[in-house]
């Protein structure tokens, strides 16, 4: 699976395994520029993908008022 097939869930837990790793004190200055760069890499991408889901609940109350008239 590639990081584009990923679900948000996968992307929250990897965000969490990253957050967790970043607090650790032993993490190299390159790996934890490597993981904070991936870090908001997938921050972006959940928020994408709420925002797209607030669209479509939204949309979706738009159709479901339309046809209570």
């Amino acid at each position: 699976m590639t990081k584009n097939d990923q679900t948000f869930e996968m992307k929250m837990t990897r965000l969490e395994t990253i957050v967790k790793s970043l607090d650790e004190e032993e993490v190299s200055l390159e790996k934890s520029l490597e993981l904070y760069q991936e870090g908001i890499k997938l921050s972006q991408e959940c928020d994408n993908i709420l925002k797209n889901a607030e669209l479509k609940v939204e949309e979706l109350n738009k159709d479901t008022d339309s046809d209570g008239e």
